[in-house]
């Protein structure tokens, strides 16, 4: 049987906010498997975008391991850390964070040349646009953010999100500014992309419609994490 791609135990995140310490993340085992779709819902502030921000190594556990595609982020320095979301995450945002001044495919492209720089720019070009057409943007390589829908404007993401091949992506509300055909769509565009390619999902989502499409469904409530029982 295959390593999981997250094999997260006993994970704590204690942060500080005045002189107080907060116990965000309280003993949180996760684990996902290659082309799972795992969905998180709970109340704002139960922990789920901080055990994105954990998962990511953007903010670091105070206790307990994180295997990520087979690496142990504990061990990692920043930079190691940086060089490891390139290579091995994918990241899908409620708001899109498309720079304004590029295009669609330059906004996709950057992000490769950024995770492989040795790669020959017609090479990171033509591999821009086949992960923008596998959203259906094929017609829209040269269109500025600001010529394309929410909905576009959040397919440019999810390209940008697969583009490297990611072990893991990690979704924070991403129909969050979308109605609910358009958000409904690029759901099932990304679940589709993730389970053909063996990547593994990890949702975060108030929309218990969006959270029943998933594999899998969980529930954060004060930093604990638990299987969600089916109302």
């Amino acid at each position: 049987m295959p390593a999981p791609v997250v094999d997260a135990k006993g994970i704590n995140l204690h942060l500080k906010s005045g002189a107080t310490s907060l116990h965000i993340l309280r003993d949180v085992d996760l684990t996902l498997l290659s082309g799972e779709v795992t969905a998180i819902v709970g109340p704002s502030g139960s922990g789920k975008t901080s055990l994105l921000m954990v998962l990511s190594g953007l903010e670091q556990a105070s206790s307990g391991a994180i295997t990520v595609a087979g690496t142990d982020i504990a061990r990692l320095n920043e930079d190691q850390l940086a060089i490891f979301r390139r290579n091995a995450l994918g990241i899908l945002f409620q708001n899109f964070h498309l720079i304004p001044s590029l295009t669609a495919l330059e906004n996709v492209a950057l992000t490769l040349e950024i995770a492989e720089p040795s790669l020959p720019w017609p090479e990171i070009q033509s591999r821009a646009a086949a992960a923008l057409g596998d959203v259906g943007l094929a017609a829209r390589l040269t269109h500025l953010p600001s010529a394309l829908s929410g909905g576009e404007q959040q397919r440019v993401g999810l390209a940008r999100a697969i583009v490297g091949n990611p072990k893991l992506l990690l979704a924070d509300e991403p129909t969050g500014n979308l109605d609910q055909e358009t958000g409904a769509h690029v759901i099932e565009l990304m679940f589709g992309i993730a389970r053909e390619r063996g990547t593994a999902i990890l949702l975060i989502t108030h929309d218990p419609s969006l959270a029943k499409k998933a594999d899998r469904q969980l529930r954060m409530n004060e930093g604990h994490l638990s299987e969600r029982v089916p109302a």
